[in-house]
């Protein structure tokens, strides 16, 4: 370990690793550059966005058989929101990436240089175009050009405010691969490459993480300060919780707030004052196989070619376990995980994943976003387009969802309206009627006005007491028709 003066401030600055070329003063933010006879200031690293990472410097772990340390982080900034890279140094200094996105862990580590003499350019890449590495064929899955933001800790090379990543995430299966353009130039004409594998805290064994308090008291805030955020368009106090890093939209009045810098800034309102009522609030908390899940936001959608075709997505958290969703829809309740992996292979009938097959449900369709509510961990707009694909193995479901920059597979299972009631406690949870099922209803009371009429056509004709037999098949067949007729009238 080196310890040196801050050439800025004097407050103490560490390298814990030899390899680390640069560390960030914890009081100043300056960026101190270790050279073999001298440090100095090489300007200031703003500051990172406390989020909902469980991760900080200092926690420890286990990864392929070898123990390693965090011991500094970047955090990179793109269109639709935050991502951290965590750096790690291992014994025998030796370092890799520990990846953090919207709860989902990649580690990788560096290949020698050349390793990715092969790669296409950066802007010939897109989601879902295949790429050979090592014998393995590997998707991109992501595809983006980000901004440092903020640093803390140590780093292995020279990064600072304005440092430009241009990034693509690759994957095959539970395999994770990273093509760095970064520091593409004339003197160096290929990205590097890193490797590794989609990882779980758990799984690794994870010493020194950040506990839910921790979380919830610094979540949404810069490091070191203790700012308390208003809407700037409504004044209504918005609320943090754990998860919120990148947006906020406000429930009184819709305005979309970015958190993602040191200000808060509004960036756009809806149209519609009206306020959606979903079955579920945000804020509403459960207890889940003895896992505590709050809902943080929701989000409702609709095709494109069919408005009546909607659904409602809450994006519940829990500090150790990330994100799930749960989505009410016209057939029912859904448990939806976002996956770390790959199915191993898919078209528009079938896909597989695990060794299960899934067949196609129906034909692709493009949905938006018509309304949302509360925080998010991307930047969440209405009007917001994506891509999906939906297949089907008994109760289970895969669907793909994809755009421009990326693509992502989900599983969901069915949750019955009763599970739903009981675990929020609601009096009375129900799913949005289907057209189907309403047709369904007509016929069957149109079949039993069909039979009373046949019981009550001989009274009629000979039995003499025509008025009366009118009268009480009519007053049936009313009484049959009637929550029918009042559930339109309702709507």
């Amino acid at each position: 370990m080196f310890r040196t003066a801050c050439p800025s401030c004097g407050a103490e600055v560490l390298f814990r690793s030899t390899i680390s070329a640069i560390s960030v003063c914890e009081y100043c933010q300056s960026t101190v550059l270790r050279s073999a006879d001298e440090v100095k200031d090489i300007g200031k690293i703003g500051k990172v966005l406390e989020d909902y990472s469980p991760i900080q410097i200092g926690t420890s772990g286990v990864f392929a058989g070898r123990a390693f340390t965090v011991i500094g982080r970047i955090q990179l900034r793109y269109d639709a929101g935050l991502w951290n890279e965590w750096y790690v140094s291992f014994d025998g200094d030796k370092y890799g990436w520990l990846g953090d996105t919207s709860g989902q862990y990649m580690f990788t580590l560096p290949l020698p240089e050349g390793g990715a003499a092969n790669a296409p350019q950066f802007e010939y890449l897109s989601p879902e175009m295949r790429y050979e590495h090592g014998g393995r064929a590997y998707v991109v899955t992501d595809k983006r050009t980000a901004q440092c933001v903020g640093g803390q800790g140590e780093l292995p090379f020279v990064v600072g405010n304005g440092y430009v990543a241009k990034v693509v995430d690759c994957r095959s299966g539970d395999r994770f691969l990273t093509i760095d353009y970064s520091d593409v130039n004339a003197a160096k004409p290929n990205p590097q490459l890193y490797v590794g594998e989609a990882v779980e805290l758990k799984n690794l064994q994870a010493q020194l993480l950040r506990s839910d308090d921790e979380i919830q008291r610094s979540a949404g805030r810069l490091k070191g300060t203790a700012n308390v955020l208003d809407c700037p368009s409504c004044g209504n106090q918005l609320q943090y919780r754990a998860g919120v890093a990148t947006q906020i939209v406000c429930a009184a009045c819709g305005s979309e707030v970015d958190c993602s810098g040191d200000r808060a800034l509004v960036l756009s309102k809806h149209t519609e004052a009206e306020r959606y009522h979903a079955t579920l609030d945000v804020g509403d908390s459960t207890m889940i196989s003895g896992v505590s899940w709050t809902v943080i936001g929701l989000i409702e959608m609709a095709e494109t070619e069919d408005d009546d075709s909607h659904w409602t997505e809450y994006l519940l958290y829990n500090w150790q376990q990330g994100f799930q969703w749960l989505v009410e829809a016209k057939d029912g309740w859904s448990r939806v995980k976002v996956l770390n992996e790959m199915p191993e292979s898919w078209s528009d009938a079938h896909a597989t994943l695990k060794g299960q097959r899934y067949s196609k449900m129906y034909d692709s369709y493009t949905a938006k976003v018509v309304y949302a509510a509360g925080a998010f961990n991307w930047r969440v707009s209405v009007g917001d387009r994506v891509q999906l694909w939906e297949y089907q193995n008994g109760s289970e479901r895969l669907c793909k969802e994809k755009n421009n920059a990326e693509v992502v597979w989900s599983q969901a299972s069915k949750i019955s309206n009763q599970q739903i009631a009981l675990w929020f406690s609601k009096a009375k949870v129900q799913t949005i009627k289907s057209d189907e099922d309403s047709g369904d209803q007509r016929s069957m009371a149109w079949r039993y006005t069909l039979i009373l009429l046949a019981i009550n056509l001989p009274l009629v004709l000979f039995g003499g007491e025509v008025i009366e037999g009118l009268f009480w098949t009519g007053l049936a067949g009313y009484i049959l028709h009637w929550p029918l007729n009042k559930s339109d009238s309702d709507e």
